[in-house]
């Protein structure tokens, strides 16, 4: 039976292996980050009671952490099944192969495991049951292959728009949509940020050139060409202001008189 335990160690280009605090940091960040994808996959994205404690430390060149999943009801069998699932996906993607059940904020977290290697992480493997799975440095690539080319096409989503960010001049922001994945994120050209803040906190209407992902239903980027802030309910006219808008409409006749007159084939 799979343990609800596993370990990763990882390897710095520092003296005798040693790791530099900020892509500890980053790393283990990235790994808790996957897990909590594996999770939401998992639960269909409900929430669960799992968290992730580290239960050793060994501190001897490379550093080794080993990590349990910890369900606060007491129960081992999900976490569990949430360190099989990472154990067994990672080994696919690795192979080339799109993990069952995997979307795409799934693999979009199993490619950053592997973005500390881009600075100064040498080596990072992961332990499931004694097993060692070393990550590639090329993981990210294996992901890009699995995940393939973007397809585009012309098109609009609505949502809210939330988590806007133009630092460095990245200009990019966050659509929640009404159905659909939890968010798409939306690259705009500065001649529209003042419609990008005037969004926020509201719901929109985003039109652009969506990006998707081969089998994926829903775009996971979208070029914004213009954003539309929609009407709150609040500012929408109820019904009954329509009241007396047409006061000749029923030719002198009550409502009653009207309508009989309609059923009888008279108009």
């Amino acid at each position: 039976m799979q343990s609800s335990k596993f370990k990763i160690t990882v390897k710095g280009d520092e003296a005798d292996e040693s790791i530099r605090l900020s892509d500890l940091v980053d790393q283990l960040n990235a790994l808790k980050l996957a897990l909590n994808q594996v999770d939401a996959a998992i639960t269909g994205g409900k929430a669960s009671d799992l968290y992730y404690r580290v239960i050793k430390i060994t501190m001897n060149s490379p550093a080794t952490f080993e990590v349990e999943a910890v369900s606060k009801s007491g129960s081992r069998s999900h976490g569990r099944r949430v360190v099989s699932k990472l154990s067994r996906d990672i080994k696919a993607v690795i192979s080339g192969k799109r993990p069952r059940d995997a979307d795409l904020d799934l693999l979009e977290s199993y490619r950053a495991l592997v973005k500390p290697m881009q600075r100064h992480v040498m080596e990072v493997s992961l332990q499931f049951d004694g097993e060692p799975v070393q990550l590639p440095r090329n993981l990210d690539m294996k992901v890009d292959e699995i995940l393939g080319p973007d397809q585009t096409e012309q098109g609009s989503v609505v949502g809210s728009l939330d988590a806007l960010d133009i630092h460095d001049g990245k200009n990019l922001f966050k659509v929640y949509p009404v159905v659909g994945p939890k968010s798409i994120r939306c690259r705009f050209q500065r001649d529209l940020m003042s419609q990008a803040i005037s969004g926020i906190n509201h719901f929109v209407r985003i039109s652009g050139l969506l990006h998707y992902k081969k089998a994926e239903k829903f775009p996971h980027l979208i070029k914004v060409a213009s954003i539309e802030v929609l009407p709150e309910r609040a500012d929408a006219r109820p019904l009954s202001s329509l009241r007396g808008i047409a006061p000749g409409a029923y030719e002198g006749l009550t409502s009653t008189e009207y309508v009989e007159k309609v059923r009888n084939g008279e108009w």
